[in-house]
């Protein structure tokens, strides 16, 4: 009797101390998040601010992504308000939720064991330095597609592949590249006969599908939505120089460093255990998807499941090669914590002081409510200046504004609702394409004949006034 109790008391005490380490490493996280520079993209802003004013998707604004985060987002800023603060905690909550989801996925293959904190520990100490401290839909994808293994390991009956077709679906909702993951995955079953596993995953993803279909149907933004979700990707953007962004030698060498030792040891795994063979497949797609456009905050699903995959792979490793992960792991976070020492303690990138500033000086020339037109500035501007652009809105982008007839649509929505003030930056030196750089020709030559330029703003922004 007495040797059972013990052993229940050490069973619980060593629960206690894992939920203990649970708590300690999201709140250093939490401090470091809180504590890095926080990169406000302006899309994350203007695409719900938009959608408030009484724009259309697809339609009214240049969106080639999925629907729902920026519906999301729209109902969040609706009831918060736009405001940095709003989207930095909606931010940090989804980053939240995706350490209690590593955790949770590490109990249940590791076991109620101190080593079920060491994953979530690589992934807190990588994240937030590999470009995590921000809001983009990868990372909005992100807590969806571990739900979705999550679901995977923790339902023991077919409807486990259903929720997980329904998360799945939801990623991809939000951001289209995540069909990729359903490509690799399908084939996978497909070459493994487990047809069963595909037609309920299939199944899952209706829901979401038919939520979409009828935003767009409800909308009357069919032909729109087909336009910017598919053909714009598919058709247009590998005609234009500037899109493709492959990684730089020293971050190809950051990226192998991290991922082909967890490939490398994962081939030994491949269809020894079916959830590994799944996570692994899912893990490639996510690879794969944070490409041609390179960065690293694209990499952030690809990131979580290599976390889980670790949780496969380190159980089963001599300690030596334990050893190799964990020093992997340490010398990947002082190689990211050197290039981003600089970045402690400044103000949110395109939401700081200075931006404050321009938008001030911005209001001396426009009033609320006004329609106002920027070229070559970031959108941010339309909702510090409480302004809002004529329709359609296209972003500045070689990619968007050099597809055929898209200047002469631009060109329309300012002959029908003039702004009376276009604020034009002017172009920073580089490639006619280059971002800062690039301004598109025809709406050029349209405000130098209907425009005048009156003032200059901080030495780089043109205020022209209608003639």
């Amino acid at each position: 009797m007495e040797a059972w109790t013990w052993k229940r008391f050490d069973g619980n005490c060593k629960k206690i101390m894992i939920y203990i380490f649970f708590l300690i490493i999201i709140s250093v996280h939490s401090l470091i998040l809180s504590n890095i520079q926080f990169t406000a993209w302006p899309e994350m802003f203007s695409y719900p601010y938009l959608l408030n004013n009484g724009f259309k998707m697809y339609k009214d604004i240049g969106f080639p992504y999925q629907p729902i985060l920026p519906l999301i987002l729209e109902f969040v800023f609706r009831i918060f308000g736009f405001k940095l603060l709003s989207l930095q905690i909606f931010t940090w909550l989804i980053i939240l939720i995706n350490d209690c989801l590593i955790f949770l996925i590490s109990l249940k293959l590791t076991g109620k064991k101190i080593l079920s904190v060491i994953p979530l520990a690589i992934y807190v100490l990588i994240q937030p330095l590999a470009e995590g401290n921000m809001l983009w839909f990868d990372l909005a994808t992100t807590p969806f597609i571990l739900l979705g293994v999550y679901l995977l390991l923790k339902l023991k009956s077919t409807i486990n592949y259903f929720l997980f077709g329904l998360m799945f679906s939801i990623a991809f909702f939000i951001k289209q590249q995540t069909g990729i993951l359903y490509l690799l995955l399908i084939s996978y079953l497909i070459l493994s006969k487990n047809f069963r596993e595909m037609f309920y995953i299939l199944a899952g993803s209706i829901l979401p599908a038919i939520f979409v279909l009828f935003y767009v149907i409800f909308n009357g933004i069919i032909s729109d939505y087909i336009f910017w979700t598919i053909e714009v990707p598919v058709l247009w953007y590998p005609k234009f120089p500037g899109y493709t962004d492959l990684p730089s030698i020293k971050e190809a060498l950051f990226v192998g460093i991290l991922f082909i030792p967890v490939v490398y040891s994962g081939f030994k795994l491949l269809g020894k255990d079916t959830n590994f063979t799944v996570v692994f497949f899912l893990f490639t797609g996510a690879f794969i998807a944070a490409f041609p456009r390179f960065a690293f905050f694209r990499f952030q699903p690809a990131l979580a499941l290599y976390v889980v995959l670790l949780m496969y792979i380190i159980p089963v490793l001599k300690i030596r090669f334990r050893l190799i992960f964990y020093s992997i792991a340490i010398l990947v976070f002082g190689l990211l914590l050197k290039n981003n020492l600089q970045f402690f303690y400044l103000p949110a990138r395109f939401y700081g002081d200075s931006e404050y500033k321009t938008s001030q000086n911005m209001g001396n020339f426009v009033s609320h409510g006004q329609t106002l037109y920027l070229l070559n500035e970031h959108s941010l501007f339309y909702i510090l200046t409480s302004t809002i652009p004529p329709k359609p809105w296209i972003d500045n982008y070689v990619w968007y504004m050099e597809i055929e007839g898209m200047q002469t649509k631009v060109i329309d929505g300012l002959n029908k609702n003039p702004p009376k003030i276009i604020f034009r930056k002017n172009p920073i030196a580089g490639n006619w394409y280059n971002l800062g750089a690039y301004e598109p020709k025809k709406i050029v030559e349209y405000i130098e004949q209907n425009y005048q330029k009156t003032a200059i703003i901080e030495s780089e922004i043109e205020v022209w006034k209608r003639n």
